[in-house]
């Protein structure tokens, strides 16, 4: 038997200049509907001089992988 899902992949780059800080990924499975995050710091000495600026970018990353969800449950209703 087969079993197929449909899955929402969202990808991010923090960046300062042209350097990427953070990685971000997500992963909604349309099934449920949450999402998991995961974020990888890839230049730590960039992030700990702009954290200001990366975590308002994670925050607007988040913001946008509940705008998902919340577009997912919309239809399940």
């Amino acid at each position: 038997m087969l079993k197929t899902t449909k899955q929402i992949t969202l990808n991010g780059q923090s960046m300062i200049g042209e350097v990427q800080v953070v990685s971000l990924s997500a992963n909604i499975p349309s099934d449920t509907g949450v999402g998991n995050i995961s974020q990888y710091v890839q230049n730590a000495e960039l992030y700990e001089a702009n954290k200001v600026q990366v975590r308002k970018d994670t925050a607007e990353f988040t913001a946008k992988v509940y705008e998902i969800e919340d577009q997912l449950a919309a239809e399940k209703v």
